[in-house]
């Protein structure tokens, strides 16, 4: 697993992988205040501390910033190398903050994360990850006595940026407004070490890695 992210990412993340909140924020139609407001809890849950509301309203005006600058004439993601897998699958576990610990060491023990675990993440209600369909059936067969829901028919694409972009802040954004443009919406993204990793839909992927493809040379 990577390491603390910022409080920036944290923001940029949950912004571009929703795709109504993305639009507005692109077409400058929303209330950066209200938006701060509004996805504040779930920064803090991503950053994994308290966070001010200005200090989101920061993120958030930078990110917009970044959203109007216009891509160079040669795509500066020239050189990324792609790869798409299909036959990922959501596993969500219903269960009280208090009994988190408990059941991802019982996933861990499975060594789904040494394998294909995608991400994982901690709510209220639950705890949800992605990862191949192989292990997704693991979790829910060792978790049967818990509330599991196991839904398939997604893909990752992965992308290994080129040298001069490990360490961009825009890189995320500038990939997630590509395939906005191509009708494709991403589900999940993490960003780590010149790497992003996006879940998107099974039936959008072959799309996606068109559109990035063709970006990307």
């Amino acid at each position: 697993m990577s390491g603390r992210t910022s409080v920036q990412d944290a923001v940029r993340i949950i912004v571009t992988r929703n795709p109504y909140l993305y639009r507005g924020l692109r077409m400058r139609v929303v209330n950066y205040s209200a938006l701060a407001r509004y996805i504040q809890g779930e920064v803090q849950s991503t950053f994994g501390d308290e966070v001010d509301p200005n200090t989101i309203v920061t993120a958030i005006m930078r990110l917009s910033n970044q959203l109007e600058e216009p891509l160079e004439p040669r795509s500066p993601l020239a050189g990324s190398r792609l790869n798409l897998v299909t036959g990922i699958s959501e596993v969500l576990i219903k269960a009280p903050p208090v009994r988190h610990t408990e059941i991802i060491e019982r996933v861990m023990r499975l060594g789904v994360f040494d394998s294909y675990m995608l991400s994982l993440h901690q709510t209220q209600s639950g705890i949800h990850l992605f990862t191949n369909s192989l292990d997704a059936d693991r979790v829910g067969e060792e978790l049967k006595e818990e509330k599991v829901e196991v839904r398939v028919g997604f893909a990752e694409l992965h992308l290994r940026l080129p040298a001069a972009m490990d360490g961009v802040e825009g890189a995320l954004t500038m990939i997630v407004d590509v395939l906005s443009q191509n009708g494709v919406h991403a589900i999940d993204a993490n960003e780590a070490d010149g790497e992003i990793s996006f879940i998107l839909r099974e039936d959008d992927a072959g799309r996606a890695f068109d559109a990035l493809r063709v970006f990307s040379r």
